[in-house]
């Protein structure tokens, strides 16, 4: 049976079914990115002698953090299928709590094998949480709940990835910066355990299934079965879609910032709270205007929106001309703008407002795509779809990544690959949301 919220508990942060699982997952991401960043900033600052070594170490970490998505989902959407969610929640949260004890450990030794172990167990760690907390939310919330729970886990994410972000990369760097991180990365995630103790029991699960434990194997039969549910899998590739955009944004905007805005360190973490606040804008505005009925109608407004969002951004840089303002400032051209300086400089600052509407738009789009998603797949596979939905989220950043290096290596300039996903996002729109899909919604 679905738990129906009591009167008292229409808002969702008090409803005793959500709120733990809320904070769980917010924790989670939290915790992930504080010690994630911490070791970027240590590989940057301490434990690498050369741009060389540094970029290469960065992009290592990064591919330790994602293999397990490729690795363990599959496995990770058949145990979640088969056994009690609540208590896979329990176990997973446990699993934190030891795997930051070692990366405390690592932090503190500043053993970088270590740091890179930690960061590999991390993400197995995430990528068996992930097919559970959305395919335990239609179990926990009633169907005009679902849309606004999604909205929060959308929202709160972003925010959670930013201040994981924000205080991983400043804490380490701390004068007794190592110890601090240690300590929080533990401190956070004892609280995130003992949370998933409040976590409530969802529908049964299906005790029946047999898990394949070739991970090739079984993460081809998913696939293949997931084709069976046309609208929760239209809803994969659409949500894995707008990860491979914010990848290629959230991957690039410091470049972006730093040689085509010509600004420093402080306005690329201006950009990244924009952005996070406007995915949570965004999913908080649809979630309160959606809640009678979900659907995608105007999905292919969205898209055409971030792409003229992409197109003014470039505009408007590529219009403002740092050398003749530098001149006019009596500084030197190589001085990196502070925010102050920058957001005042017409039109480059367009682009601030710009890549903020975006995100918002982001925001808007992946919340109904994840309901749908939920709703369109039986209860017995939809932590399996859940699954395929974080496999193929997964493909796509690692793709946008490799076509970002295929991009520089024929010498595009950034400004040039972001005019040309703003072009190719307009033919997804036709593509995708072609007419004989519309309407059938």
């Amino acid at each position: 049976m679905i738990n129906t919220p009591k009167p008292e508990q229409r808002c969702l942060l008090i409803n005793r079914s959500f709120y733990p699982l809320f904070w769980v997952q917010f924790l989670g991401a939290f915790n992930d990115n504080l010690f994630k960043n911490a070791l970027v900033m240590l590989i940057t600052f301490r434990l690498s002698n050369s741009a060389g070594d540094t970029g290469l170490l960065i992009t290592l970490a990064a591919g330790l953090f994602i293999l397990p998505f490729f690795l363990f989902s599959s496995l990770a959407g058949q145990i979640a299928d088969r056994y009690p969610k609540y208590i896979l929640i329990k176990k997973i949260k446990l699993a934190e709590v030891l795997i930051m004890g070692l990366g405390a450990i690592a932090l503190l030794s500043q053993d970088l094998w270590l740091l890179f172990l930690t960061l590999f167990l991390m993400g197995s760690q995430s990528a068996f949480f992930g097919p559970i907390k959305y395919s335990i939310l239609p179990e926990i919330l009633t169907d005009n709940a679902l849309i606004k729970g999604n909205g929060l886990f959308s929202g709160s994410t972003f925010i959670a990835i930013l201040l994981g972000t924000i205080l991983g990369g400043f804490g380490v760097l701390l004068e007794d910066g190592l110890k601090v991180m240690s300590v929080a990365v533990i401190v956070v995630a004892i609280i995130g355990y003992l949370i998933s103790l409040q976590v409530q029991q969802g529908q049964a699960a299906d005790n029946t299934l047999q898990i394949e434990l070739n991970i090739f194997k079984s993460t081809r039969s998913m696939i293949v079965e997931s084709l069976n549910y046309k609208t929760a899998f239209f809803s994969v590739l659409a949500i894995s879609w707008f990860w491979f955009i914010g990848a290629v944004l959230l991957s690039q905007m410091p470049t972006l910032v730093k040689y085509d805005l010509q600004a420093n360190d402080n306005v690329v973490i201006a950009y990244l709270t924009l952005f996070s606040i406007g995915i949570g804008v965004g999913a908080g505005l649809v979630s309160k205007f959606m809640s009678s009925q979900v659907h995608i109608r105007w999905h292919w407004l969205m898209l055409l929106g971030m792409s003229l969002s992409l197109l003014i951004t470039v505009i408007s840089i590529e219009n403002t001309d740092f050398v003749e303002l530098a001149a006019a400032q009596n500084v030197p051209h190589e001085t990196l703008l502070n925010f102050l300086e920058f957001i005042v400089i017409w039109p480059a600052n367009i682009s601030f407002f710009a890549l903020g509407m975006l995100a918002v738009l982001g925001g808007a789009y992946i919340v109904p795509l994840y309901t749908l998603l939920q709703t369109h797949t039986p209860n017995s596979v939809r932590a399996r779809m859940v699954a395929v939905n974080n496999i193929m989220n997964a493909l796509l950043m690692v793709l946008s990544a490799i076509l970002l290096m295929i991009g520089f290596a024929f010498e595009l300039s950034l400004l040039n690959m972001l005019m040309i996903l703003a072009a190719v996002n307009v033919l997804l729109v036709a593509l995708l949301f072609a007419k004989r899909f519309l309407a059938s919604q």
